[in-house]
């Protein structure tokens, strides 16, 4: 049995108030299309912008992880200078202690 891909003879339904028909309708006419054609081509479009949708959504949540993960190093770095300050302080009087018992 040989698959022929060019024969379109199955039939895909779906059930819309009449006035998405009546829209419907009247986009495929501006396009010189018929209903039938308009749907199929617009099914055929569909297929690729969900992959695309999911795709903006999974980059949207990316720039959210990392604007966050940011936020933390900039936290962090600001902890760490506070920190390195306190200990040159504490090494600077340590220094000074050690200097007077040796005089």
């Amino acid at each position: 049995m040989e698959l022929n891909d060019q024969n379109r003879n199955f039939t895909i339904s779906s059930k819309v108030s009449s006035s998405q028909k009546a829209k419907y309708i009247q986009e495929a006419g501006r396009l010189n299309l018929s209903l039938s054609e308009w749907v199929c081509g617009t099914l055929d479009m569909s297929i690729n912008a969900y992959e695309d949708v999911n795709e903006i959504t999974e980059v949207k949540q990316l720039q959210e992880d990392s604007g966050e993960k940011d936020k933390k190093i900039n936290r962090l770095s600001s902890s760490l200078e506070i920190v390195k300050s306190h200990l040159d302080l504490i090494k600077s009087i340590n220094i000074k202690k050690d200097k007077r018992y040796w005089y």
